[in-house]
């Protein structure tokens, strides 16, 4: 056979892959945590709108953020076993 695929070693290296993930979008998570927290405060002192505005925006990241880890978590791949 010319193409063998090591099993044991592929979900090792999703296992890895799937940690590094985790890592980054932690980080990327706190990131925008304090971002909107540096923001908000530039925004009162300087009583700027678009400042708001770009704090806002680290809302949505935030709720992208959330999305990827618990796309990376697997309980929506759970939960569409448990009710097939």
């Amino acid at each position: 056979m010319i193409f063998s695929m090591d099993v044991a070693g592929e979900d090792g290296r999703v296992a890895v892959l799937r940690r590094r993930g985790f890592a980054l979008e932690y980080v990327t998570l706190g990131w925008n945590v304090a971002g909107i927290g540096v923001l908000g405060a530039a925004a009162v002192a300087a009583r700027s709108v678009a400042l708001a505005g770009f704090g806002l925006d680290s809302l949505i990241e935030i709720g992208a953020s959330t999305v990827v880890i618990w796309e990376l978590s697997g309980t929506r791949e759970a939960r569409g076993i448990r009710s097939a």
